[in-house]
């Protein structure tokens, strides 16, 4: 009768720790509760549901405040499963051990972690890490160490992660940090720290920024600059700080350069340096305070101040004086 008390004094502070409208439950082939340590013990396909979020293991525990003797964390071993279902959309989490708030309503997934956003079934993002955090009420999640991201048909790799996302369960803004690798098809882009904004259709890539591009030809385009920033929805891309730009046999350099996408091919076209830059070819150098290089036709226009050094054939020696 004791231990039966003791239960359902657990599962009253539960409920009152996640709110009064939530429903929590806990099953388990075994239970052991030891109030005076502070502690319960749960063994055998345990289950429990904290509102719409769900966790099943092996084997868990929880512990209780020593003050209030409210539930303070519940920590499942034994690589649990934990999720939460919305409508047709579903996440995921999948860990060696995973640590629940239930006064915060966070989940801390560690060691081999894997989170999965589903919708109808099929996942839409998909992260690996050492370590991941979601918060239910906020609706950010942070993974650290080794992080993969699979979102759409691109993967990222990072040091780490940090992801928002709406009532939907839809992407509102995504930040990778370290040592940051982003691949799309035969497309890479590397930097430092990657963000992303799907309501604006913009991507920013910041700290020793390149982008190895590749067009339906097989011709590749290489951008090098200290920032990248790409607007779907007025198409183009900025580059700023020690600009470099490899295309065929130009290699372009500047201060700043706007690269203007094609709309038929979605790919950049006609690039644009501001400030003094310089263009070189074959042994061949312009030098401009504006310099227009267009990929197709392969052309380019300086105007400014244009400084022209032309390579010649034969002994480079001339004298003007006889």
């Amino acid at each position: 009768m004791k231990k039966i008390l003791n239960l359902l004094f657990i599962f009253t502070f539960l409920i009152m720790s996640v709110g009064y409208c939530t429903t929590v439950t806990i099953e388990a082939k075994k239970q052991t509760l030891k109030p005076e340590i502070n502690k319960g013990f749960f063994e055998g396909d345990v289950k429990v549901q904290v509102g719409d979020v769900k966790v099943q293991s092996p084997l868990a525990e929880l512990d209780l405040d020593p003050t209030s003797k409210k539930p303070s964390l519940a920590t499942f071993f034994d690589h649990p499963y934990a999720f939460q279902e919305k409508g047709s959309k579903k996440h995921e989490i999948k860990a060696n051990i995973i640590k629940v708030s239930l006064i915060k309503k966070n989940i801390l997934a560690q060691g081999n972690s894997q989170s999965i956003m589903m919708e109808n079934r099929e996942p839409t993002l998909t992260i690996t890490a050492e370590s991941q955090e979601y918060d239910t009420n906020t609706r950010i999640m942070k993974a650290h160490d080794g992080v993969i991201i699979k979102y759409q048909n691109a993967e990222t790799f990072s040091d780490d992660a940090l992801a928002k996302v709406d009532k939907n369960n839809d992407i509102k803004y995504l930040e990778l940090t370290g040592n940051v690798v982003m691949k799309e098809g035969e497309n890479v882009i590397k930097g430092d720290k990657f963000t992303y904004e799907p309501s604006r259709e913009e991507y920013q890539i910041t700290g020793n920024a390149v982008s190895d591009l590749t067009f339906d030809d097989g011709s590749k385009i290489y951008v090098e600059s200290k920032y990248q920033q790409f607007n779907r929805k007025i198409k183009n891309v900025i580059a700023g700080g020690k600009v470099k730009i490899i295309y065929k046999d130009y290699v372009a350099t500047g201060p700043k350069a706007q690269m203007l996408v094609d709309e038929k091919t979605g790919k950049p076209n006609v690039v644009i340096f501001t400030g003094r830059s310089k263009i070189e070819q074959e042994g061949s150098s312009v030098e401009a305070d504006r310099i227009k290089m267009t990929l197709r036709p392969k052309a380019f226009y300086a105007d400014g101040n244009v400084k022209t050094s032309l390579t010649g054939s034969g002994n480079d020696d001339m004298e003007l004086m006889p």
